[in-house]
């Protein structure tokens, strides 16, 4: 969603002009490097903690509903060692780059448009497939189901985003202008000035999948209402409820703080309004574009967390025979 707003403010030389004063002119270079630093370093973390922790844990690494997961921590990961971090660099020097060549400038594009719109993604996608995980356990039963309904999708997004957006940062059917004395080079790749691009990248790849992640989430808790009434096996019940917790805490965060920003982008968009932004406005955009990655981490960090809690508790049915009437327990235990 970063780079939706980019794209919002960037449609004509006007707006390009009031995107450069968004990074270089009334927040400061200071605030928003301590800002960074502040939220970035805890951020990476928690990622690095909780991928080392899934890794170690063999249970955790094989369940199905955590492989997308780990890609956005994965993700996060790779943002926060390059975007981030050529981010503070560059406003450590009062917005000059790193590397004032267009291949670092168009590698730090690469970077910035295609990972945060891939979180976005496979959250959406996360979203669909939690209802096949839980309602639909019997279509990744096998290994061939496995493949098409589990692995293929994140696959697939994967090369479409990172195909699409080497197209068109390096492989540009216009000309690409550099600013290496400003943040992220300007943050102005051509194609945001071609209208079917800008609108393609908008639409398809951020505020749809917005939209998909808001109608499965609420789908999803209406069906573990419904379903919760006509379960009656707790052991399953509890499985299925912590799968759930884990996908609609992560999709109510990444909804409240991005979910503004689409309202704005999709108002501006289909609207021909003022786009001047007051600096009430753009520190308000600033939080919201980067707390969305900032925070995933420490959301997932707190159910793992709490999964862990529960992780060795052990249910003891009773099980009654009539001929004696005794009772004995069996230990089973559960795994999340």
């Amino acid at each position: 969603m970063k780079q939706s707003w980019k794209i919002l403010i960037k449609t004509n030389v006007h707006e390009r002009e009031v995107s450069t004063d968004f990074y270089t002119g009334k927040i400061s270079h200071t605030l928003q490097f301590w800002l960074l630093l502040i939220f970035g370093v805890p951020s990476l973390i928690c990622s690095l903690f909780i991928f080392y922790q899934y890794l170690l844990d063999h249970t955790r690494r094989r369940a199905l509903h955590n492989h997308v997961i780990l890609l956005i921590i994965i993700t996060n990961i790779i943002l926060i060692c390059t975007d981030f971090s050529w981010m503070l660099d560059s406003l450590r020097r009062s917005g000059h780059v790193l590397s004032a060549t267009p291949t670092f400038c168009m590698i730090w594009w690469f970077f910035d448009y295609s990972l945060y719109t891939t979180q976005t993604v496979l959250l959406a996608w996360a979203s669909i497939e939690r209802h096949i995980l839980i309602f639909h356990n019997k279509m990744v039963t096998t290994t061939k189901q496995k493949i098409f309904y589990h692995y293929l999708p994140p696959i697939l997004i994967l090369i479409y985003l990172s195909s699409f957006y080497a197209v068109v940062i390096f492989l540009p059917p216009c000309h690409n202008e550099f600013e290496y004395t400003s943040v992220e080079c300007g943050s102005n790749p051509c194609f945001l000035s071609i209208k079917i691009l800008a609108l393609w990248d908008s639409i398809v790849n951020s505020a749809l999948p917005t939209l998909i992640i808001a109608i499965f989430s609420l789908a999803l808790i209406y069906r573990i209402i419904a379903q919760k009434k006509r379960l009656r096996q707790p052991i399953q019940w509890r499985k299925y409820r912590r799968m759930s917790m884990q996908l609609l805490t992560l999709s109510a965060v990444y909804l409240f703080l991005n979910f503004p920003l689409t309202i704005i982008m999709l108002v501006q968009l289909f609207q021909h309004t003022e786009r001047y932004v007051g600096f009430g406005t753009q520190l308000y955009i600033f939080f919201l574009t980067y707390a969305v990655t900032l925070s995933l981490p420490f959301v997932v960090c707190l159910n793992y967390l709490s999964n862990g809690k529960h992780r060795h508790r052990r249910i003891f049915p009773i099980v009654t025979f009539s001929q004696h009437q005794r009772m004995f327990t069996r230990d089973i235990p559960t795994t999340v």
